[in-house]
């Protein structure tokens, strides 16, 4: 079964997202990816497994606005999953560990990405863990231990995306083995989409509604009361908004 496993961001507001979402969520920020010792991400993850890793990028943007960009990362049979979408005609390229020169140099786990242009698709990966592998210190850290405690009580239940071709989108979601669950609705923006089941967590398609590439999280974070939250332009928290 695909799974969602986390969502990967780059912003040059790593710092103010993570602390508007920690006090929100009551989440402990982790250190995450550090080449060379020089700290480039940090994140959270959530209590049912889904951790967001945000990098800090300070280059502009190619329109020369600020820089952001997301992608979504989900948990799965590399081997298999590479048969499937290859057969549908998506264009995808698996990078194994096994495969490298110096595997003990590298991460541990394997990775299919999908080429640009491809709609929904382009803008996912696939990861495939090496449990007990050994990390090189670039990548040892509790947030990429998928077998590591959730770094507080909050819950990631949905994830909604926009997206113009909703039909070509589902159609990808079909080849990666994404079981819809059929329309959701909300209390704020964008009020309406169509939900995947990833296992921990749903994905939910909906129009367009804010910048290009917008992500809505929706935390179920305890007693907080129901509210939102907009940290950054192109991102939306929406605490307790269940379903």
């Amino acid at each position: 079964m695909i799974r969602l496993d986390h969502i990967a961001v780059w912003t040059d507001q790593r710092d103010q997202l993570l602390n508007v979402l920690a006090d929100a969520a009551s989440l402990g920020i982790m250190d995450g990816y550090a080449p060379a010792g020089n700290l480039a991400a940090r994140g959270v993850r959530f209590a049912n497994g889904p951790f967001l890793d945000v990098h800090q990028a300070d280059a502009p943007a190619p329109d020369g606005g600020r820089p952001f960009h997301r992608l979504v990362g989900l948990n799965g049979d590399i081997d298999q999953l590479e048969r499937q979408v290859t057969a549908a005609g998506l264009r995808a390229k698996a990078a194994r560990r096994a495969e490298a020169a110096n595997p003990s140099l590298e991460a541990p786990w394997d990775l299919l990405s999908f080429r640009r242009g491809q709609g929904l698709a382009s803008q996912m990966f696939v990861i495939a863990y090496h449990p007990g592998a050994p990390a090189p210190l670039d990548f040892d850290s509790p947030l990429y231990d998928p077998a590591g405690p959730g770094a507080g009580p909050a819950v990631l239940s949905r994830v909604w995306l926009p997206e113009a071709d909703l039909e070509t989108a589902q159609g990808a979601l079909a080849v990666l083995g994404a079981r819809p669950l059929g329309p959701v609705r909300s209390r704020r923006p964008p009020y309406e989409g169509l939900a995947f089941d990833l296992g921990p967590t749903q994905l939910i398609l909906a129009s367009p509604w804010g910048p290009p590439l917008a992500l809505r999280l929706d935390i179920e974070a305890g007693g907080a009361g129901s509210h939102g939250l907009t940290p950054l332009p192109e991102i939306m928290l929406a605490l307790n908004d269940a379903p």
